[in-house]
This record gives structure tokens, C-alpha cells and sequence, in this order.
């Protein structure tokens, strides 16, 4: 790569900072606003399927948002405009050719004016918006962007960097990858939202092969949460992280289901149902939000006991596994 060390390229465009506990969410939606699609966390969240992801380590450590196979993310996102490409390779012994591969792809997309996104790509294990490259680094937006999380705020290029990321030095466990966006393509909103819903039925009755067996995932993850923490056998600080990412997760799937019910008349009553659902779940998710303990590391006993997690867990099992009946039902009259 030395020869490398003196080029630099960067999109110039204005991006939000991915301000989401979810980092695929946030960036996602960040990029697509670039190339002129108008959406938000919401829709992003609802139409890839992450809305409707739930997936407990069995010691709750902070991987369970993001240990599953994100392909199955990739056809809703596409059907927000854009075409989308997930190029993820699993680590192995050595990867320095995978890195450099990886690092001339993404070399070629900001050449080409397109900022793409990279697992790894940040202070952290998430997903973070690459804009720019500098020598053998990667220049990125990620969740930690910005001082000031003004909801609304466009950062350019040059407007409050962060630390540029080697090529072989991205926080980037399992495997490599990096989603990349071509063309504006017009899709048909009818049958992508009706395809989300499925998706979220399946999700959510964790029939969908993407996760590994070792996790609990669907709806029934959370009664097998509440399990964990009554066995008393859960990582406090993963369990924080859980908490932060579910609670947005039902909050964009609450939302999703209640910016449906405005436009598929036929079936609104369920979709309803499900978004009612979904913010019962999520009224004890901000509960259990509430009463997390300054020192993370040290309180999760007494937290587990104040907050009754235990039983507001198992309440969003229940609600959850309801809301899968009503889309399913919406399915059907749509």
C-alpha cells in the first residue's frame, strides 16, 4: 500500500451523522439521502427488516444486534431506491489480501463519487459511513460523529473529522464487508411493503436462517432474556447495549407499522394492532431504559430486582409474538 501513502479522495457531499444505537440503521439511512431518497431511520429499519430483529446472546454480550446474516437486510433496503450490494467475506488465518481487495473496492466507489459503508469502520464493531480515503486509511462517519447531536445536522467533508481508519486495522470481527450503492432504481412501493411485512413475520417467528443457533432470536428472545438475567449469568455491559438497541428497534418497528395503517386502508386495523403491540414492548423497554444504574458494570443485580426486568422482558415476548399475528393477518389483506 506505500504507494498509496500521498493520495487522497473525498465525496463531497453533506452527510447526517448516523446517530443510531443500530449503526447499520444510521448509516444506511445517512448514505441514502446523499444519492436523494427521502427517508429516515424509520423506514430504513422497517423496509430492510432490522425493525423486526431480535437476537439475545446467551450471556447477553453487546453482539446480539448484529450477529446474524445481514443479507437478509439487503433486498428491503434496495427496495427503498438504490441499488445495494453486501460484498462480506468471513475471516480466516490471513487476511491482509481480503483487506486490500476490500480497501481498493471502496478506493474505486469515492473515485466514483459514491460513499459506501464498511463493517468495522470506526472506534467500534458497527457499521460506519466511509466518505473519503487518505493514503492507506479509510475516512469515516460513524455514531460517535459530531459533538452536537442536533437531529438534523449535515457535516461535510471537512466539518468535525474523525480519526482516519487503516485498511488493516478496522474493528471488524467475523468477517469483512461493506455495503455498496449504484444506481436510482424505481421500485414498486406496494409489493416491497407488503414483502417488509412478510419479512417481519418470519423475523420475528425466527424462521429466517440467518442467525446462528447458538443465539435465541425472534420474538421469543426476550422471554429468553429474562431467563439469562434470572439465572443471573448476564454481561451488564452488553445487557445496557441490548437494552439501547431493542428499545430503538421497537420504537422503529411501532412506527413502521403506524405509517402503514395511513396508507393500506384494507388492512389497517391490524397494522394497528401490531404497531399497539410493538409500543407496549416498548413503553417497558424505555422502563427498563429508565432504571439503568449509573455504574453499569457493578448494579445490574440490584436492577434486575428494582425494575422487575424479568417480568417487563417476558410482557415483550408475549407482545411481540402478538404483533406477529396481526401482521400476519394484515398480510393477508393487503
Amino acid at each position: 500500500m506505500d504507494s498509496n501513502q500521498a493520495t487522497e479522495n473525498v465525496v463531497r457531499v453533506k452527510l447526517m451523522p448516523p446517530w443510531s444505537w443500530v449503526s447499520y440503521v444510521g448509516a444506511v439511512t445517512s448514505v441514502l439521502r446523499t444519492r436523494g431518497v427521502k427517508c429516515d431511520f424509520t423506514d430504513v429499519a422497517g423496509m430492510s427488516g432490522y425493525a423486526f430483529v431480535v437476537n439475545i446472546d446467551p450471556e447477553i454480550l453487546p453482539t446480539g444486534p448484529v450477529a446474524f446474516d445481514w443479507e437478509v437486510l439487503v433486498e428491503g433496503t434496495q427496495a427503498l431506491g438504490v441499488e445495494t450490494e453486501l460484498v462480506a467475506v468471513e475471516r480466516g488465518a490471513d487476511d491482509s489480501e481480503l483487506e486490500v481487495e476490500l480497501f481498493e473496492r471502496v478506493r474505486a466507489e469515492i473515485d466514483a463519487g459514491r460513499c459506501c459503508i464498511v463493517w468495522g469502520a470506526g472506534e467500534a464493531p458497527e457499521f460506519g459511513i466511509v466518505y473519503g480515503y487518505r493514503g492507506d486509511s479509510y475516512l469515516v462517519r460513524s455514531s460517535r460523529s459530531s459533538r452536537s447531536r442536533e437531529e438534523e445536522k449535515l457535516l461535510g467533508p471537512d466539518e468535525e473529522p474523525e480519526p482516519p481508519i487503516r485498511f488493516d486495522n478496522l474493528k471488524a470481527p467475523w468477517r469483512l464487508a461493506a455495503l455498496f450503492f449504484g444506481d436510482r432504481i424505481k421500485t414498486e412501493s406496494e409489493l416491497q411493503e407488503r414483502q417488509a411485512i412478510s419479512r417481519g413475520v418470519k423475523l420475528l417467528r425466527g424462521q429466517h436462517a440467518c442467525f446462528d443457533s447458538n443465539y435465541y432470536y425472534g420474538a421469543s428472545a426476550f422471554r429468553s432474556w429474562a431467563d439469562i438475567l434470572e439465572r443471573g449469568r448476564a454481561d451488564p455491559v452488553g445487557n445496557a447495549f441490548n437494552l439501547m438497541c431493542y428499545w430503538e428497534l421497537q420504537m422503529f418497528a411501532a412506527g413502521f407499522c403506524q405509517r402503514l395503517v395511513k396508507k393500506w386502508k384494507s388492512a389497517a386495523g391490524a397494522l394497528k394492532e401490531a404497531a399497539n403491540f410493538f409500543q407496549g414492548s416498548l413503553k417497558n423497554l424505555e422502563r427498563l431504559k429508565s432504571h439503568l444504574p449509573s455504574r453499569i458494570e457493578t448494579g445490574l443485580e440490584e436492577w434486575v430486582s428494582d425494575s422487575k426486568a424479568i417480568t417487563l422482558l417476558r410482557e415483550c415476548a408475549t407482545l411481540n409474538e402478538n404483533a406477529a399475528s396481526a401482521l400476519e393477518r394484515a398480510l393477508g389483506l393487503m
